[in-house]
This record gives C-alpha cells, sequence and structure tokens, in this order.
C-alpha cells in the first residue's frame, strides 16, 4: 500500500518533512527521509512509497531531484524499483544475519553503489594495459617520480594554497611517516606533547622508541594555547602531535582562531609540530591547516589517502618543514621499510589525473553523512560527530564505565574502541570511539546502533559486570 493518507481532498505523504537549511543537498535530504521512515517503523518492507512526480509536488521541488534520490536510496538498499509498477520499501528493514560487527577501525564506508570495486578493478586493468609489469614491480629504493609528486601536489593545494611543496614526500602511510620523524628526532626519553586523548599509533610508536608522551589540557576546541606553552618551558619537549580537524577519537575541530595561537607558540617556542590531517577532505568546513597558519616553518603535515579513498592504497603524502628538504626523514624511511608499492602509487596518480578520486571522496561523503545520520536516528544519548565523519565519540552514562560498556557489548557481537585506547593519562570521563565505516552496510550497522543503543539504557553497577 502506498504510505500517502487521504486527507480532506488532499494527499499527505506521512514519512515527509520540510528540508532543513545547511543539511545536505535536497536529494540526500529525501533519501535520509526514507532510512529514518524504516529505521522508526513508519515505512515496512514491501511498502510502495509514492510516485517520483508525487513525491516532488508534495515536496515543492523538481523532478530530478526526487529522480535522483530515489536512485541513491537503490543504490543504499533501501528500495526496489520495477518497470510498471513502482517502487517499494526494500533493506535496512530486511532481517540481517547475527554476525560479529567490528566498529573498532576507522576506515571510510564502501560506497552503497558498490563503485569502489570497479574503481579498483577498471583502474588496475589501465595501469596494466598502458604500462608494463616490470614497471609497476619494483622497491621504492628512490624518491617517487616527478609525475607522482605533480598529482600528489595539485591533490594537496586545496588545502595548503600557496604553502611551497617542492619538498613533498611520498610515503606508505602516515603511521610510517610519524614513526620515521619521530625516530629521526628524537632520542629515549625525549618528551612529545600531545592531546590527552591522541590517535593510538602515536601511543604505540613512542612506546616502541621509548618516548614520554606529554598531555597537554585542551577544551571543546582543542589544545589550550597556555597549557601548550607552559608545558614547553616545563618539559623542554620539542616535538608535538596534533590532530586539529575531526579530531581522533573526541569528533572535534579546531577553530582557526585557536589554530592561529598554536602557530604562534610553534614559532615563538621552536616546536616542532607533526600535523596529521587525514580527514579533511571528508569535511566541507574544515579550517586551514595549522601548517599554512605556520608559513611551514616547524611543521610537518602529513595527509593519508587511507581515511577518504581507500586503506589498501597505503599512501601518505608528507610535506617537510620549511628550509627542510627531507633527506633526515626519507633515510628514515628507508631504514624501516622498501617504501611504497609501485602499482598503487601508479593507481594513486590515475584516480587523482582522472578526478576519479575527488568523486571517490564525494561517494563516501555521502555515505558517511547517511551513516551519521543513521546514528542520530537510532542513538538518543548525546555523543560527538561531523555530519560528515567517519566516528563518533560517545561520553558514556554515569552506570557504566569503558571496560564493562566494551566487553558487555562485545558479548552482544559488536566491538568498538574503549577510550582507553586513546589515553595519555587517566581518563576524566569513561567515553567510547564508534567508527561507523566498518559495518559492511547501512543495514548491519543499524543493527549494531540498535544494540549500543539498548546496552546505554541499560542499568549496572559501575565497577561490576552484575546487574542491578
Amino acid at each position: 500500500m502506498p504510505l500517502i493518507e487521504q486527507t480532506s481532498g488532499s494527499s499527505r505523504i506521512r514519512w515527509a518533512r520540510p528540508f532543513k537549511p545547511k543539511s545536505g543537498p535536497k536529494y540526500i535530504q529525501i533519501v535520509n527521509m526514507i532510512s529514518e521512515s524504516i529505521q522508526s517503523g513508519v515505512m515496512q518492507h514491501g511498502d510502495q512509497i509514492p510516485p517520483q512526480r508525487t513525491l516532488a509536488a508534495h515536496l515543492g521541488v523538481d523532478l530530478t531531484t526526487v529522480t535522483r534520490a530515489y536512485a541513491e536510496a537503490r543504490n543504499r538498499g533501501l528500495i526496489a524499483s520495477y518497470s510498471g509498477r513502482g517502487s517499494f520499501v526494500m533493506g535496512v528493514s530486511e532481517p540481517v544475519s547475527q554476525v560479529s560487527i567490528d566498529l573498532t577501525m576507522n576506515i571510510p564506508p564502501q560506497p552503497a553503489n558498490g563503485s569502489m570495486a570497479e574503481r579498483v578493478g577498471a583502474g588496475i586493468a589501465q595501469l596494466l594495459a598502458r604500462n608494463s609489469i616490470e614497471s609497476l614491480s619494483p622497491y621504492q629504493d628512490e624518491p617517487v617520480d616527478r609525475s607522482v609528486l605533480q598529482a600528489a601536489q595539485g591533490w594537496l593545494r586545496p588545502a595548503l594554497g600557496d604553502l611551497d611543496s617542492r619538498d613533498l614526500i611520498v610515503c606508505s602511510g602516515s603511521q610510517a611517516a610519524i614513526f620515521a620523524i619521530l625516530s629521526a628526532y628524537a632520542r629515549p626519553g625525549d618528551t612529545v606533547l600531545c592531546d590527552p586523548l591522541t590517535y593510538p599509533g602515536l601511543l604505540l610508536a613512542a612506546e616502541q622508541l621509548k618516548l614520554r608522551l606529554c598531555a597537554v589540557a585542551s577544551d571543546a576546541q582543542g589544545m589550550l594555547p597556555d597549557a601548550l606553552e607552559q608545558a614547553r618551558q616545563a618539559n623542554g619537549a620539542r616535538l608535538l602531535y596534533l590532530n586539529p580537524t575531526f579530531h581522533n577519537p573526541t569528533a572535534h575541530t579546531m577553530p582557526l582562531a585557536r589554530r592561529r595561537e598554536i602557530a604562534e607558540i610553534i614559532k615563538r617556542c621552536d616546536i616542532t609540530l607533526i600535523e596529521d590531517d587525514p580527514y579533511r577532505y571528508l569535511l566541507d568546513d574544515a579550517p586551514e591547516p595549522i601548517a599554512t597558519l605556520t608559513g611551514g616553518v616547524n611543521t610537518y603535515y602529513l595527509a593519508s589517502l587511507s581515511k577518504c579513498l581507500w586503506p589498501s592504497l597505503r599512501t601518505s603524502f608528507v610535506l617537510p618543514p620549511r628550509g627542510n628538504d627531507g633527506q633526515r626523514l626519507q633515510i628514515s624511511l628507508r631504514a624501516s621499510s622498501m617504501g611504497c608499492s609501485a602499482l598503487l602509487l601508479a593507481l594513486v596518480e590515475q584516480w587523482i589525473r582522472s578526478g576519479s578520486a575527488k568523486e571517490l571522496v564525494q561517494e563516501i561523503r555521502r555515505e558517511a553523512r547517511a551513516r551519521q545520520q543513521l546514528a542520530r536516528t537510532l542513538l538518543s544519548h548525546p555523543f560527538q560527530a561531523h555530519p560528515t565523519g567517519l566516528h563518533l565519540w560517545l561520553p558514556l552514562p554515569a552506570q557504566w564505565n569503558q571496560e564493562l560498556f566494551t566487553h558487555a557489548l562485545n558479548d552482544e557481537g559488536v566491538s568498538i574502541a574503549g577510550g582507553h585506547s586513546f589515553s595519555v593519562s587517566p581518563l576524566t570521563q569513561d567515553g567510547v570511539r564508534i567508527s561507523l565505516g566498518g559495518a559492511s552496510n547501512q543495514a548491519v550497522l543499524a543493527q549494531a546502533l540498535r544494540k549500543v543503543e539498548a546496552l546505554l539504557n541499560q542499568e549496572r553497577r559501575r565497577g561490576s559486570r552484575a546487574f542491578v
């Protein structure tokens, strides 16, 4: 039955609502309306949705907007369309197999239209058609080809603007770059400044290199400038690690004014910053990097492709500080690995030059937005996130601590990351990070989030797994 009610000679579509400003394109908002109505039970599997012209007239939009919305809903598996019959609810309301769902890793969600597999297959086929297998096989024992660097410079230009990128380095992931920078510029016992909650890869690298991490106080806008300057003076620390855009794990983004204050301290106090910026291209409102505010002085800028394109590319772009040719970093990188895959670098260059990389980012952003909307629909407890971000940070209610919550949720078949995985110092509030890209599709993610919501609403004693 079509979900249209007759009221006094006119029709009312039960699930439609007014468009919201700054909530994305109208066609995406229509898709979100459909998704939310399925999640809430307003629409059930097999229900017919209105013809496109009917919905267009009801919402006051042109037909192409609804046509695009229905196509996106089909791509996400929300509806199915049949010639001569119309469109019907599918997907999210169908039963989902009871499997373990891993939401611990921050990976970009696969676009619902399945384009990733097609892009990878087509891209590699084109590379093999144009290049010999020998040219795609060697170890990277020298700096990468100039053509790859030029493509990388073009990719970074929207972020870095006119900042000189002639000394740009390409390496096999930002984790490799972080380890190499630390090993090149610090000695066992040295102090590295960072946020109280920070990237687990930094924790691991510091442990392996026997470095001391010093947590600098922060607030919702990021690291506190006064606290940074005081920590520099107290510890004599010369290295600072920051992830200021869509911070992992808290999801906060440092505003421009705070970045300017941090940049001034970096220059004045002679601190070397490692600015890790893997999420920038997923956000449409990210302030300019701190690297541009320092003019490149004392700043390593890291831009991974793993979070905005595909983790398997294992590619990160690193811009050394101004006046630093990167040779010391290159030596450190070569000491720990044989560099990037020639095949993957060729694929990266091809995707950037052809425009496929930008198209793929847009597809991932659309899917990330849909998953964040799903989280807002299913989780009643406050959390921190960005509308197109890959994860959310969920402060836990008083009856839970992170160990209890993650263990109890794991018993339900869902894995998430507890705050202790990111903590330099003892936590002042228990929280967990939920990575929305790990679920294979929105139906699986919805199943996991419902389990999170159910568990949040249970009453348990802190420090005990027993029910109250």
